[in-house]
C-alpha cells in the first residue's frame, strides 16, 4: 500500500493551477477508483476464504488485513480481558456491521487513522455475481 499512498500524497499536494490542475484531479479520481477496485477485490477474496468480515486498512501503520467476524469476536474477548475500552468501543459496532451487512451486494472496508475509525459498506460493482454466490452460503 505504500506506493499507492505515496502517489496519492503527491497528487493531493500538487501546486498546479488551471487546466493542469483539472487534468491532475481527473488522474487522482481515476487512481482512487483503481485503488478502490483493488481493495474491493481483496475484500471479496477475504469473504471467499474466511467468511463475512471487513478489510481493515490501518493508515497509522500502513497495514491491511482481512478480519473475519470470528477474528473480530476473538479480538473483542482479548480487549475485554484487558479492559481496553477503546478497542471494545471499536469492535462492538464492527461486529454489528458485519452481522447486518448485505453480503449479496456489499463488502465492508474499515479505515483506521489518527482521526478515528470508520467502516464503509462498499458496493462490489462488477463482482456482484460472485458476491451473491458467496452470500448464499452465509445466509
Amino acid at each position: 500500500m505504500s506506493r499507492r499512498t505515496d502517489l496519492l500524497q503527491e497528487l493531493i499536494q500538487s501546486n498546479k493551477f488551471g487546466p493542469e490542475k483539472e487534468q491532475e484531479q481527473k488522474f487522482l479520481i481515476a487512481t482512487a477508483e483503481i485503488i478502490l477496485s483493488d481493495l474491493i477485490e481483496i475484500a471479496i477474496k477475504g469473504l471467499e476464504s474466511r467468511g463475512p468480515g471487513t478489510l481493515v486498512i490501518n493508515l497509522i501503520n500502513d497495514s491491511t488485513i482481512y478480519m473475519s467476524g470470528a477474528d473480530v469476536e476473538g479480538d473483542l474477548l482479548v480487549a475485554e480481558s484487558h479492559s481496553d475500552t477503546d478497542v471494545k468501543d471499536f469492535l462492538r459496532p464492527l461486529i454489528d456491521k458485519i452481522d447486518q451487512n448485505d453480503w449479496a451486494t456489499n463488502v465492508l472496508i474499515t479505515l483506521i487513522s489518527n482521526a478515528g475509525t470508520r467502516t464503509f459498506a462498499v458496493e462490489a460493482g462488477r463482482s456482484q455475481e460472485s458476491l451473491r454466490a458467496f452470500a448464499a452460503e452465509f445466509t
